[in-house]
């Protein structure tokens, strides 16, 4: 059983827009820093003269350079001052999630010395000279960014010359140390430039990147395994807001996949239904922690918090994926066959094989998994509860059949931290 083939692969650029706001989701107060730091990077590129394919590379560093922040309070210590201390940790989580990451590894170098002083970069073997001007291009635009927040706007929200004034004196004094010369220089000219702040705005750096012409890095076509990898590392930064979430989907993703093979369908579709299944919550990024971790009942307005997660997950798939299909059976994960699901309302008919197989991995993971507020079911308690749901016409019954007679199996992937030995159908 299986579906014709299809374009399976994603847009790399939409896709680490969207990795910039979900680390946006992480808990600060700088919202779009991201962003903007792929704005001035791009910018300083361009104006230093770098062709496209390079500026494009210092855009894309930008947005994922801070890809190895893991809590509020590490951002929270990076924007505390410009010569922040304890930025080494972040910059070799953010590398080692981008070298496991096949199509993006290019960038993990640049990310592992994106705090490196130019006075000690310089002096690096290890890098290559090309490596060494993206990060050092990167940690003088994020510091850039920095001073930016930390000096007094207008009335009307634009900046003051004399807070240009002062951004330009922060960075010349540090020219030669903490930032390499020349491209502190071409920073001066920017910072001078009425159109450069005017600009500085996440409408006009999105607007900015779809204009982008074509360049290979940003064209490649990634087959469906380079394409898990990618979702992969866009799950571990889910993991940076909620790690019950991470496992929740990484889990459901290997039901789904599980599933997949039981009902026969070929070793491609299981793994599309893998992907499925690992992207199907990206949505919970935008829903308050204190939501998530609540342990007690939720009320009326957090419930549409919840629902609205779905939505958010759809809205976001159809940004970064090309596969219809995938789309569909990750954002159709909590509707129902009677149609009481949401966000949608969809009915039986409306709602393919593969959309219920994800719906059923969903729920049985989320009952089985514990949470930091309580413990996972067991199997039986679990069993009892989608026995419910398929008898009141919710789920279906001859995928629930087959979760039942491999139950064991189910369970043991369901509540495990690590890849657990399938058996063949």
């Amino acid at each position: 059983m299986d579906l014709p083939q299809e374009n399976v692969s994603v847009d790399l650029r939409q896709v680490l827009f969207e990795m910039a706001s979900a680390l946006d989701a992480v808990g600060v107060d700088d919202i779009h820093h991201g962003h903007r730091v792929a704005y001035i990077a791009y910018q300083c590129a361009q104006r230093m003269g770098w062709n496209q394919e390079r500026a494009q590379m210092a855009f894309a560093l930008g947005l994922i350079h801070d890809c190895g922040v893991s809590q509020a309070e590490e951002r929270t210590s990076l924007l505390s001052s410009l010569k922040p201390t304890d930025t080494r940790r972040h910059c070799i989580k953010g590398f080692h999630l981008l070298n496991s990451c096949k199509p993006l590894t290019e960038l993990a170098l640049p990310i592992l010395h994106h705090h490196t002083w130019w006075q000690d970069l310089v002096e690096h073997d290890g890098l290559s000279e090309e490596d060494k001007q993206f990060a050092a291009l990167i940690f003088l635009s994020d510091r850039v960014d920095y001073l930016h927040t930390e000096y007094t706007l207008d009335s009307f929200g634009n900046i003051t010359d004399a807070s240009r004034n002062e951004i330009a004196k922060s960075i010349l004094q540090l020219s030669g140390t903490m930032f390499e010369p020349n491209q502190v220089q071409h920073m001066l000219e920017l910072v001078d430039s009425d159109d450069f702040w005017f600009s500085m705005d996440p409408r006009y750096i999105e607007s900015l990147a779809q204009r982008f012409s074509p360049v290979p890095f940003f064209s490649q076509q990634l087959d469906l395994e380079e394409t898990i990898e990618v979702a992969e590392l866009f799950a571990q930064l889910v993991d940076a807001k909620s790690s019950f979430t991470f496992h929740h989907s990484k889990n459901v993703a290997k039901l789904t996949e599980y599933l997949g093979l039981l009902m026969g369908f070929s070793p491609r579709f299981q793994r599309m239904l893998y992907l499925a299944g690992l992207v199907h919550d990206i949505g919970k990024l935008n829903t308050p922690v204190s939501i998530l971790h609540k342990p007690s009942e939720l009320t009326d307005e957090e419930y549409v918090c919840i629902r609205r997660h779905a939505t958010d997950t759809r809205q976001a798939l159809v940004k970064m994926f090309h596969s219809q299909a995938v789309i569909d059976w990750a954002s159709n994960h909590h509707e129902r066959l009677d149609g009481s699901g949401y966000p949608l309302g969809k009915t039986a008919k409306e709602l393919d094989k593969p959309s219920r197989i994800v719906a059923v991995a969903d729920v049985f993971q989320a009952l089985t998994q514990s949470r930091p507020y309580r413990q996972g079911l067991s199997l039986e308690q679990a069993m009892l509860i989608l026995q419910e749901l398929v008898e009141d016409g919710q789920l279906d019954q001859e995928i629930f059949a087959c979760l039942r007679q491999h139950a064991d199996v189910c369970y043991q992937i369901s509540v495990s931290c690590s890849d657990v030995k399938m058996a063949s159908a």
